[in-house]
């Protein structure tokens, strides 16, 4: 059985890949019994919806204020790769 940490991982996987026939099934299983993940799940595909058609109609998300500076993207982006790293 899946845990909610592994479940979520699966979710956000799902909106650009597809999931292999056990992840899936895993996914499906954990998803039956467990309300939140559940709920996680239908959340961000609604979230990546939004983005998407934004996207695709060339709409602004944020307005530029509410932004990350460059040298914030970049702190973030060296967090990640570390983390990354670490695993």
């Amino acid at each position: 059985m899946l845990t909610c940490k592994q479940a979520s991982y699966l979710a956000s996987k799902k909106l650009n890949k597809k999931l292999t026939l056990k992840e899936q099934l895993d996914f499906f299983l954990h998803t039956m019994i467990c309300r939140l993940c559940r709920e996680y799940a239908r959340d961000i595909l609604v979230l990546h919806n939004i983005a998407q058609k934004a996207g695709r109609a060339g709409k602004e998300i944020l307005s530029g204020s509410a932004k990350l500076s460059e040298q914030s993207r970049k702190s973030i982006k060296q967090t990640l790769d570390k983390a990354m790293q670490s695993k």
